[in-house]
C-alpha cells in the first residue's frame, strides 16, 4: 500500500500569494446545553454560570502555531443569536487576552436557543507588509428536556348534601375535597361567585390552608348559589385546573290536605362526579398519551336515588366510549371515555370542546355538559437524549508529536448518562474500522496516527438505541498540505447538473504537482501542441485529461505525478462506496443525498 502523503477534505477555501493564516476555536464545554423546564428556576447542564465557557483561539502562520499575543495580531469578538445579525457581546461575555470567556448561561435567554461566537482575526505580516484578515466561529445550541406531562384531578366523597321536606340536612354534612396533581403544583382554592367569577375560597374553620391538597366544604359555607357550589383547584400553571359541582337537593313538599294527588313529588337532579378534564398534550396539540376518564353519574327524584341511563353524544376526533354503565337505586353509574395518544381532539387549534350526555330519568331527559381542555403545555415526559464528541484541548497537533483527548458529552434531558456503552472507530481507506478496546468515554490520540487530517467516529448505545457523532482533528505540520478546491462550487439543486472537486498540494509554501491544464467544458482556444485540458462531459459525467496534438485533442497518455484516492461519506457520517481517482474527479448531483463529504487522500 502506498504511504498516504496528505489527505483532504471539502472545503472553502482561497488561495493566495500572501502568507496563509488560518484559526480554529477550542471550547472547554460540549457545543450543546440540556434544559430542564421541570424545576423551578429552570436549570442548565452544563451551567456556565458555574463553570464558566472558555473559548480559546489557535492561530496559524504558515503551519506554525502564532501565539495570541504576538505583534501585529488583533482579535475581536462578536456574536449571533440563531440566523440574526451579528452583534456586539452581551453581559456575562468578557474577553481577555484574546480569550473569550462566558459567565452567564446565556442560551437560556437566546430567542432562537443558539448562539454562535465569531471570532475575527487580523495580522499584520511585517514580512510581506500585509494585512491578513480571517474569522473563525463555534456554535452553541440549547437542548430543552421535555415537560412532564401536566394532570390536575379533584375528587369529592359526597357530591351531594339532602334535605328532607322540612329542609332538614340528612345524610352527609360535609363534603372533603382531594386533589391530585402531576407536573404542576397547587395554587389555591376558589369558587364561583354570585357574578360568576372565580374568587379565592373563604377563610373558615374548617380549612386551615386553602393552598393544601384538601378541601373541606360544607352546605353552611357561602359559596352556594341556587343550591350549586361550584369549586375549582388553581394550579401555577393556568392551563391546568379542575373543577367540580356540589349541589343541595330537596325533597319534595308536602300536598294540600284533601287535594288530589297525595304528597308531591321531590325535584329531578342528576349529579356528575367529573364535570371536566385536562388532557396533557404535545406541541402539535395531540394527545401526549392515552387517557381513560370517568364520569360517575346518580339521579335523585328529591332526596330518593332513582335508576338512570345515560346517552353520550358527538365526540371529539379520537375519544371513544370504553364502558356506558346504568345508575340504579342503591349505585352510582359511569360513563368511561378513552382519549387515544395523539388524537388529534379536532386539530391542533382547537384547545378544548363539551361533550353531551344525555340522562333519562322516569321518561324524563336531563342534559349536561362534560368538558374538557387541552394542557398546551403538557408533553410525554420523554427526556431528549443529546450525544456529542468534542475535544477539550484542541483538534490540532504539530510534527505528528504529543497526543489528542477526544471526549463524549451525553445526556437524558438533564441527567448525565452513566450507563452507557461505546466503540470508537477510526476512518481508513473510505470506510469506518473499529478501534480495538477503544470502549471508554473517551479517547486518547497518538500524534503520530494523524497523517495531515483524520476523522473519529464514537458510537454510543443508551437504551437500546445508538447515537454517533464524528470529529476530525489535524496535523499542522506535514510536509506535504493539500486543500480541496472545487468548478462549480460545493452546492446543487434539484438534483440537477453536477460539479467538479480537485485537490492542490504544496510543501514548504511551494506548490506539487499541479494541474495539467485547465478545466472546462469546452476546448482552450489557439492551443500548442503538447497542451493539456481536463475535459468536463456534464452528460457522461466524467472529466477527461485530454492532450493537443497540433491538430486534435485526445485522451492523454501521460498522469499526474501523485495518486489521489477519492472515498466520500454520506450526511450520516457512515462510508459510501466511491471509486474515483485523479486529480480532477466529477460529483454528479445524483450521487449527493442532502450531504456528502469528500476525502481525497494523496500518495506516491
Amino acid at each position: 500500500m502506498p504511504t498516504v502523503l496528505t489527505s483532504s477534505q471539502q472545503t472553502f477555501v482561497d488561495i493566495t500569494d500572501q502568507r496563509k493564516l488560518s484559526a480554529y476555536i477550542t471550547s472547554n464545554l460540549p457545543k450543546t446545553q440540556i434544559e430542564n423546564p421541570n424545576v423551578l428556576p429552570h436549570t442548565y447542564v452544563p451551567s456556565w454560570a458555574e463553570t464558566h465557557l472558555v473559548l480559546t483561539p489557535v492561530l496559524f502562520l504558515d503551519q506554525t502555531n502564532l501565539e495570541l499575543d504576538a505583534a501585529g495580531v488583533m482579535i475581536t469578538w462578536k456574536r449571533k443569536d440563531g440566523t440574526g445579525a451579528e452583534a456586539s457581546l452581551a453581559a456575562g461575555e468578557s474577553v481577555a487576552g484574546g480569550i473569550l470567556t462566558v459567565s452567564k448561561d446565556n442560551l437560556a435567554v437566546s430567542s432562537s436557543g443558539m448562539l454562535t461566537y465569531l471570532c475575527y482575526v487580523s495580522y499584520y505580516d511585517s514580512e510581506t507588509r500585509n494585512t491578513v484578515n480571517i474569522s473563525s466561529d463555534i456554535t452553541f445550541t440549547l437542548v430543552r428536556n421535555a415537560e412532564n406531562a401536566k394532570l390536575c384531578l379533584v375528587n369529592a366523597d359526597t357530591y351531594v348534601f339532602k334535605y328532607n321536606t322540612s329542609s332538614a340536612l340528612v345524610g352527609a354534612t360535609q363534603a372533603t375535597l382531594t386533589a391530585q396533581v402531576q407536573g404542576v403544583s397547587i395554587s389555591k382554592w376558589q369558587y364561583k361567585d354570585s357574578s360568576g367569577a372565580w374568587a379565592d375560597y373563604p377563610t373558615t374553620q374548617d380549612n386551615s390552608s386553602i393552598t393544601g391538597g384538601t378541601l373541606v366544604v360544607k352546605p353552611t359555607h357561602a359559596v352556594f348559589f341556587n343550591n350549586v357550589a361550584q369549586i375549582k383547584l388553581a394550579t401555577d400553571d393556568p392551563d391546568v385546573y379542575d373543577t367540580v359541582s356540589l349541589t343541595k337537593i330537596y325533597d319534595g313538599a308536602k300536598g294540600d290536605p284533601g287535594a288530589a294527588g297525595g304528597d308531591g313529588q321531590g325535584g329531578l337532579s342528576v349529579i356528575l362526579g367529573n364535570e371536566a378534564q385536562t388532557v396533557a398534550c404535545n406541541a402539535n396539540g395531540n394527545v401526549a398519551a392515552e387517557l381513560t376518564v370517568t364520569i360517575p353519574f346518580t339521579a335523585y327524584l328529591g332526596i330518593e336515588q332513582v335508576a338512570c341511563t345515560c346517552t353520550v353524544g358527538t365526540l371529539p376526533s379520537g375519544v371513544t366510549v370504553k364502558s356506558n354503565t346504568a345508575a340504579t337505586t342503591s349505585k352510582s353509574g359511569s360513563v368511561v371515555l378513552v382519549f387515544a395518544a395523539n388524537a388529534t381532539l379536532g386539530g391542533a387549534s382547537v384547545l378544548n370542546g363539551t361533550i353531551d350526555l344525555t340522562f333519562t330519568v322516569s321518561g324524563k331527559s336531563v342534559v349536561k355538559k362534560f368538558a374538557w381542555t387541552k394542557s398546551s403545555k403538557g408533553s410525554n415526559g420523554v427526556n431528549a437524549v443529546v450525544f456529542s464528541i468534542y475535544a477539550p484541548n484542541g483538534t490540532v497537533v504539530q510534527n505528528q508529536s504529543g497526543s489528542l483527548t477526544l471526549a463524549t458529552s451525553a445526556y437524558s434531558g438533564a441527567t448525565p448518562i452513566s450507563t452507557a456503552t461505546y466503540q470508537w472507530a477510526k476512518y481508513e481507506d473510505g470506510k469506518w474500522v473499529n478501534i480495538s478496546n477503544a470502549t471508554a468515554s473517551t479517547l486518547t490520540v497518538a500524534g503520530a496516527d494523524i497523517v495531515n487530517i483524520q476523522s473519529y467516529r464514537c458510537t454510543m448505545t443508551y437504551g437500546r438505541q445508538q447515537y454517533t457523532d464524528v470529529i476530525t482533528v489535524e496535523d499542522k505540520s506535514d510536509p506535504y498540505v493539500s486543500e480541496m478546491l472545487s468548478i462549480g462550487g460545493f452546492t446543487v439543486k434539484n438534483n440537477l447538473g453536477g460539479v467538479v472537486p480537485y485537490v492542490i498540494i504544496w510543501t514548504n509554501r511551494q506548490e506539487v504537482d499541479p494541474l495539467l491544464g485547465s478545466i472546462s467544458e469546452t476546448a482552450p482556444s489557439s492551443p500548442a501542441s503538447g497542451a493539456f485540458w481536463y475535459k468536463v462531459d456534464h452528460t457522461a459525467k466524467t472529466v477527461t485529461l485530454m492532450k493537443y496534438n497540433g491538430e486534435t485533442w485526445a485522451a492523454a497518455t501521460e498522469k499526474q505525478e501523485l495518486t489521489y484516492t477519492w472515498y466520500m461519506q454520506d450526511k450520516d457520517g457512515q462510508s459510501v462506496e466511491y471509486e474515483k481517482t485523479g486529480k480532477v474527479i466529477y460529483l454528479s448531483a445524483e450521487d449527493i443525498d442532502s450531504l456528502v463529504t469528500l476525502q481525497c487522500d494523496v500518495s506516491k
